[in-house]
């Protein structure tokens, strides 16, 4: 299956098994040089089936450690320095083979290199597989903030296949999952009610539709200044929930737990038509995904003061109308606090 972006010019494959059409897609590219960026995990599960798709082309690969704590400048440095002392130019093509960490990583490495070069993301995540891997969102961590530098920057060839999800643990599938409950939330109803009764999951279906979902909502927003702000359901509860978790809790449970609370909020606050928390908390119960995470009001918010949606002291946050539609609005700092609150309550 294939996805083509024609707004910013690359293909979206999605496939099982398909290493042919990623090596044929490198292959055109055969006199250059490859940087394959990795972490340690997926290289060991992988390096032999990378040692295959790399076969006759002149490629390096640059591990760094599994984690969070990988998207940082010290790698982000220690990637460029790689390309520079490599003299690779802007013919040459870093390949990001791994999960969100790898992604965000390599692909603000590869947009700064020489101001650009080419850019291959072969996602081995499903987080990454229906989120960051498309979008062209990059960056890395400062001062334990997320994402707190970074670019827009697309990649020239998209490379899904989801047999690399065998390799996987539940709660890595599941970090995934509460991304792909949130798009159904953001638009679609009758793909909530898929994800909520289906007995076995079809992952090429569920991938297919992440990603129709988001690249709507990127298309001709792709600076996040409108329409794409709404991806972010979720996010401004869920990324201090991360932050002040350092990181126990992963991306993907702290976002569900964030579309939870702001769900129940909106729902408290009349806005919402129905009492999508609860829908949520029952459907995450069957996957295995938590639902809550306690802390203090003022610490979270201490996190969100650092957020790219704040704006002089109000914030844009996105908030559910009904399952499948949501409305974005901008509120100070002190009521997003009382917000929160009513997110927390689960009385």
């Amino acid at each position: 299956m294939k996805v083509p972006v024609k707004d910013n010019h690359y293909d979206i494959h999605i496939g099982y098994q398909s290493d042919g059409q990623l090596v044929d897609f490198l292959y055109q590219f055969k006199d250059s040089k490859f940087l394959v960026v990795t972490d340690q995990t997926v290289f060991d599960i992988y390096q032999d089936r990378l040692k295959s798709l790399l076969t006759g082309l002149d490629a390096k690969i640059f591990t760094i450690a599994s984690g969070e704590g990988s998207k940082s400048m010290e790698n982000f440095v220690g990637i460029n320095r790689y390309l520079s002392e490599n003299n690779f130019t802007r013919s040459d093509t870093v390949i990001a083979f791994g999960g969100g960490v790898v992604g965000d990583l390599a692909g603000f490495a590869a947009s700064a290199y020489l101001r650009g070069i080419r850019l291959v993301a072969v996602p081995t995540s499903l987080l990454a597989m229906v989120d960051s891997s498309v979008g062209g969102k990059t960056g890395i961590n400062f001062r334990n903030l997320k994402n707190q530098i970074g670019s827009f920057y697309f990649p020239s060839y998209v490379h899904i296949d989801y047999s690399f999800l065998e390799s996987l643990d539940k709660r890595n599938i599941n970090n995934g999952l509460a991304e792909v409950f949130k798009y159904a939330v953001l638009s679609d109803a009758d793909f909530f009610a898929y994800l909520k009764e289906a007995e076995k999951l079809d992952f090429e279906k569920i991938i297919h539709q992440s990603i129709l979902t988001k690249l709507a909502f990127v298309k001709n927003d792709v600076k996040d200044k409108g329409k794409r702000q709404k991806l972010n359901l979720g996010h401004t509860i869920g990324h201090g929930i991360e932050s002040i978790s350092n990181y126990d809790l992963n991306h993907g449970e702290s976002i569900g737990i964030g579309t939870i609370y702001i769900s129940r909020a909106s729902y408290k606050m009349g806005l919402c038509q129905e009492d999508i928390a609860q829908d949520l908390v029952q459907a995450f119960h069957k996957y295995g995904l938590p639902t809550r995470y306690d802390f203090d009001t003022q610490e979270l918010l201490e996190a969100i003061h650092h957020d790219k949606k704040i704006e002089g002291e109000a914030i844009n946050i996105i908030l559910p109308l009904r399952m499948g539609k949501v409305t974005s609005q901008k509120v100070s700092l002190n009521r997003l606090a009382e917000i929160i609150e009513m997110g927390k309550d689960y009385g």
